[in-house]
């Protein structure tokens, strides 16, 4: 299943060919500033800095040179937003990196140029965290499939079936509970019923299904990924929302493969 487009928010993104030109979208859907740790393009104190550094910013020539890119770090949050948007808007990728990944158009004017495309990646990864909240690309922290620990449990069902993980053998689970996709389940173990972790995930595993007299595990995530921080699902796995909120509202859900 595909996620859905960032609602009109990606959709009007054009990339401005000029330097300094900014893509912006309808203020209307920009909700405000989000928890990412961003820096301040404005205020730094070391090599790079724009205002205080170094380097000249109108003629480009020390360490801190804005228009050669030397020592101007692109914002963390940028780069989360050039690799959301990959994932959600694959034809506008590229436009989107000119701007404001490495190397980006953003980054060769002046400082409050700079500033101002901070503040847009930051409102736009709000947006994008509201509107997708499945997609691990747009969250501050996550991996890949092929950065995946094929030897732990929790994997994704490949030709129908499950390898082996732990010296146990595991149970391939199509739509739990009609959630998308899959993943291969190991068995509940002992009479506590204990289910193994995952060491590239903070999802607590849980025994949480029946086939027939047998119990098997799920990762159990919350939707938004800032309750549990770091990787709540395996590498290349979403939270799919699944069950009930907890006490406080928050959208629980279940890691799977699609």
């Amino acid at each position: 299943m595909r996620v859905a487009l960032l609602s009109s928010t990606v959709s009007v993104l054009m990339l401005l060919a000029a330097c300094g030109d900014k893509v912006v979208a309808d203020s209307a859907t920009l909700t405000g500033m989000s928890t990412f740790e961003t820096g301040d393009l404005t205020t730094g104190d070391g090599d790079g800095d724009l205002t205080t550094g170094d380097g000249d910013p109108t003629t480009g020539d020390g360490d801190g040179d804005p228009t050669t890119g030397g020592g101007c770090e692109v914002p963390e949050a940028c780069l989360t937003f050039v690799d959301c948007i990959a994932a959600l808007a694959p034809s506008q990728a590229e436009a989107i990196a000119e701007q404001y990944g490495e190397g980006g158009s953003c980054w060769c004017g002046t400082p409050a140029e700079a500033q101002e495309c901070l503040q847009i990646c930051v409102e736009q990864l709000e947006a994008a965290v509201e509107n997708n909240p499945t997609e691990p690309a747009c969250h501050e922290s996550s991996c890949s499939l092929d950065e995946l620990d094929l030897s732990q449990p929790y994997g994704p069902i490949e030709g129908g079936g499950c390898p082996d993980a732990l010296g146990a053998a595991q149970e391939p689970i199509d739509n739990p509970f009609g959630v998308s996709g899959g993943y291969c389940a190991p068995a509940c173990e002992g009479l506590s019923n204990q289910c193994p972790e995952h060491p590239q995930t903070t999802a607590p595993g849980t025994c949480y299904i029946s086939i027939g007299e047998t119990n098997y595990c799920a990762l159990r995530c919350y939707v938004d990924p800032t309750i549990l921080g770091g990787n709540q699902c395996p590498c290349g796995a979403r939270c799919q929302p699944q069950g009930a909120p907890d006490g406080e509202g928050n959208m629980r859900g279940l890691c799977t493969f699609e």
